[in-house]
């Protein structure tokens, strides 16, 4: 699908979308695919729930780079790896915005890497040693996931009570 298609799927304007893709760092491609729709959704659903952008894009990047530890990124080759994989599944053990699920609690104190097949460069030092872990990285996801979703909580009342006012506007 074009970037059209994917703006009148997700309730917005061209611009808007071309506006989300620039603030939050999203591929930009010729071809959209449904899962890169998802994740524009679950961007504009975290707005409307005035989830500050700072603690997106710290969502946004935190959950890349868990899935980059995970070596998840390794299954797919092109550049918009993280939003082809965009699911709506939800629950306890998906994260949030990819709904990728890491096959237990998010609040866990395990982590099991995906295999990784691909070849890739060699870093000069390890990632023990760069201080690159992904128990590290998934404490730290959901540090921020929980401040969102505290947000989010918070925000509930206010969106409902807007939407029983809208009924009666409209």
């Amino acid at each position: 699908m074009n970037l059209t298609a994917v703006a009148q799927s997700v309730g917005k304007s061209v611009p808007f979308v071309m506006n989300l893709q620039k603030q939050y760092g999203l591929t930009t491609c010729k071809s959209y695919s449904t899962s890169y729709v998802v994740v524009v959704k679950k961007l504009v659903y975290l707005s409307v729930c005035s989830v500050p952008i700072k603690d997106i894009k710290a969502l946004l990047k935190g959950e890349r780079r868990l899935l980059e530890l995970l070596k998840v990124d390794s299954l797919q080759e092109s550049t918009d790896w993280f939003e082809s994989l965009c699911t709506v599944k939800a629950g306890s053990t998906r994260l949030l915005l990819s709904g990728y699920d890491i096959g237990h609690e998010l609040s866990g104190n395990t982590v099991q890497a995906g295999l990784d097949f691909s070849e890739r460069d060699k870093e000069l030092f390890g990632e023990g040693e760069m201080g690159s872990d992904a128990l590290v990285g998934l404490r730290l996801y959901v540090t921020i996931l929980e401040g969102i979703r505290a947000n989010m909580r918070k925000e509930t009342p206010v969106l409902q009570q807007a939407l029983r006012w809208n009924k009666r506007v409209t």
